[in-house]
């Protein structure tokens, strides 16, 4: 729906000439430089990716659901950097912080689920310290 109405804004909004329809949906492009007014788009499919669309992997391979909510955010975060899409250099920095946050929020899971799969697998030895490297820690 939302990229729908920015695909009808978009001649207008090129133009600069407001209308009714850019007014009513400024929520949606006024944070953007007008090049880049469909980033809210592609933001909210992110949001929606990651906490929709991920689940639809079943349950029995929760790695792999890991694996692709951290493939989504890794390419997310390279394309907010490069793209800058925000008026405010405030809010690049602050969108690619958080964009980097959430990514090693990910990778963390991804690193713990990798260690409660060797622990499970060998439970008795420390296999699991050793191929993460966390032996060298002590």
């Amino acid at each position: 729906l939302f990229t729908s109405l920015l695909a009808a804004c978009y001649k207008p909004l090129q133009a600069k000439t407001p209308t009714a329809l850019t007014r009513a949906t400024a929520f949606l492009h006024r944070e953007y430089e007008t090049t880049y007014f469909w980033w809210e788009a592609v933001e909210l499919t992110r949001k929606l990716v990651l906490t929709g669309f991920v689940l639809l992997i079943p349950e029995e391979r929760a790695f792999l659901r890991l694996v692709v909510a951290t493939l989504v955010c890794s390419c997310y975060a390279v394309a907010l950097a490069a793209v800058r899409p925000y008026k405010r250099v405030g809010d690049d920095v602050l969108a690619v912080a958080t964009s980097l946050v959430l990514l090693l929020f990910f990778l963390g899971a991804n690193w713990t689920t990798i260690y409660l799969g060797i622990e499970e697998r060998h439970p008795d030895s420390e296999d699991a310290e050793a191929i993460l490297g966390l032996s060298s820690l002590d």
